[in-house]
């Protein structure tokens, strides 16, 4: 041996990691690590050359950010390194397959793993001890796991729901113990059901008139569309937990009965015969009861008897207020005519719309492509635990209960790949219907049948018209119409055209004066609203049910 080889100091580096936001915070935990890694290293002689801190990291995976950075730094320095000093064990994993793969990895390159606070020797009883501390950190994960299993089963079995809460519940406490209680938003998720019973709106505008009454989400957002869906169909709502396929009573206030409940489901089934849309409308008065006038009395409409002929008039049954018919409903064709879309509207969204159903499509690709590759790198670690116990390292049953773990979780992703909703528009399609409803919606308005004019209403001004005698207005149009103001004309130089083909040009020609004018959400918005007017127009009738899978994401 030479006097060079005598004299080479040993070279390690140190491995660090905390799982729990409370422990990065406190950082009493990392400092108490390293100090007796140091400890460790000078006793036995080791030069530390680098420290590997891990903050809020569970070791139940090794794809952790400083730990992949320690095995290149391990595995591109060949010979620098003669070793990997942890506290314990398990912060370097608590998955046995995870471990055995490092220190595998490691050995190929001449690195061992040292525990600053456990003993083990490079000898078959040293290794085998090894193997015993790894399996305590797999064996304390699957405790700790089927404990947490087995307590939500139990609280279910007992009537406790103690994950999140839905909307109109919240967590609490009752009697010490996990569940869940009504809070202010019960009566608006009891008024949903009641409203749909009663059959007078679509489940759209009651989506809309309880947002508007103060119906949000856990973060404060109105309720989305899907999420609407979601909490007349949950059966939570009449008491009932549903969990690990077992179904059992809640001992919480239910916030609606089962009777309602059962009805709601039936009319969204379509099982029960359905009410007449608006059968207390008249199809001569289109605007009648949408129209207000100053002092919030409703519009009417009825037929006058001349001496030969009938004529229709629209009144507010107050002196003065008696308008013919024809003469309304022109007014009210001009006030909409003011939200027609010209060639650079219509360009317009047809920039953003292709550009955000690029982006769309992008995202679910690279969703799609998550799933598959943890899907990929389960079946490595099955892999990695047949070969493990081949070799030994684990026992038959051992690799039958991780293994059966490891398929659970596989059909789980394999489900959610068959279940994901894709996007639920054809591109060019939509562009197309823009391009011919958009332009003269007063145009639209007059050809479609009573049913549609009333829906077209309520779409293009939700909170309804104004009249003051002479002219109308409104508190708030639909996001298409917002668009125009949303954004602002440049000076370019365009090709006109009406349609959105092969004459608009490339780059949009406006600059945005809303913020949010750019945003997916918006244009979310814009999507979800082009797809209702489809649906509004459909020539079939759209049952609830379907109007839940027009939900664009």
């Amino acid at each position: 041996m030479t006097k060079e080889a005598e004299t080479k100091v040993k070279k390690a580096v140190i491995y660090c990691r905390v799982s729990t936001k409370e422990q990065v915070d406190e950082g009493n935990s990392l400092v108490s690590q390293e100090r007796i890694c140091r400890e460790y290293a000078t006793k036995d002689g080791y030069e530390v050359v680098e420290v590997f801190i891990e903050k809020g990291e569970s070791a139940k995976t090794q794809n952790r950010k400083e730990l992949q950075r320690l095995l290149a730094f391990c595995t591109t320095k060949k010979g620098n390194v003669d070793a990997v000093i942890a506290y314990k064990v398990d912060r370097i994993s608590r998955n046995l397959a995870d471990y055995s793969y490092i220190r595998v990895k490691l050995k190929r390159f001449n690195v061992e793993i040292k525990s600053a606070t456990e003993f083990f020797e490079d000898t078959p009883a040293g290794r085998f001890m090894e193997n015993i501390i790894a399996n305590v950190g797999q064996f304390d994960n699957d405790v700790r796991t089927e404990r947490s299993v087995g307590g939500m089963k139990e609280a279910a079995q007992e009537g406790r729901y103690v994950w999140m809460a839905p909307v109109g519940y919240s967590n609490a406490k009752v009697n010490s113990k996990s569940t869940i209680v009504q809070n202010d938003l019960a009566p608006l998720v009891r008024k949903a059901f009641e409203m749909i019973v009663d059959r007078t709106n679509s489940s759209e505008e009651i989506r809309q008139i309880l947002i508007k009454e103060g119906l949000v989400g856990r973060k404060g957002n109105p309720i989305a569309r899907s999420k609407f869906f979601n909490i007349i169909r949950n059966p939570l709502y009449k008491g009932l937990i549903r969990k690990f396929g077992i179904t059992s009573k809640g001992t919480f206030d239910p916030i609606v009965s089962e009777e309602l409940f059962d009805e709601v489901q039936n009319i969204l089934k379509g099982k029960t015969k359905k009410v007449k849309y608006y059968q207390h409308e008249n199809p001569d008065f289109p605007l009648r009861r949408f129209v207000v006038n100053e002092d919030g009395k409703q519009l009417t409409g009825y037929w006058s008897k001349g001496k030969r002929l009938k004529y229709p008039y629209y009144s507010f049954q107050s002196p003065g207020s008696t308008v013919r018919k024809e003469v309304l409903e022109q007014k009210f064709m001009i006030f909409l005519g003011r939200y027609t879309f010209d060639f650079q509207h219509l360009n317009i969204i047809k920039h953003y719309l292709e550009m955000h159903f690029e982006k769309n499509i992008k995202n679910q690709h690279s969703e799609r492509h998550t799933i598959e590759n943890r899907i990929e790198e389960i079946n490595h670690q099955i892999d990695k635990l047949i070969d493990l116990q081949a070799n030994g390292g684990i026992s038959l049953d051992m690799l039958t209960h991780r293994t059966q773990k490891f398929q659970t979780e596989i059909e789980y992703l394999k489900d959610l790949l068959k279940n994901r909703k894709e996007v639920m528009f054809n591109i060019s399609e939509l562009l197309a219907f823009a391009a011919e409803v958009l332009p003269e919606p007063q145009k639209l308005w007059l050809k479609s049948p009573f049913k549609i004019r009333k829906k077209l209403q309520v779409f293009d001004f939700p909170d309804g018209l104004v009249f003051d005698g002479l002219n109308f207005r409104t508190p708030k149009i639909c996001r298409i119409f917002k668009l125009k103001d949303d954004f602002e004309p440049t000076l370019s130089q365009l090709v006109p055209s009406r349609y959105l083909g092969k004459n608009t040009v490339s780059t949009h020609p406006f600059q945005q004066k809303n913020e949010l004018a750019g945003s997916k959400e918006y244009w979310d918005g814009i999507v979800s609203e082009l797809l209702e007017l489809q649906q509004i127009l459909a020539p079939e009738p759209i049952t609830q049910d379907d109007e839940a899978d027009l939900f664009f994401r």
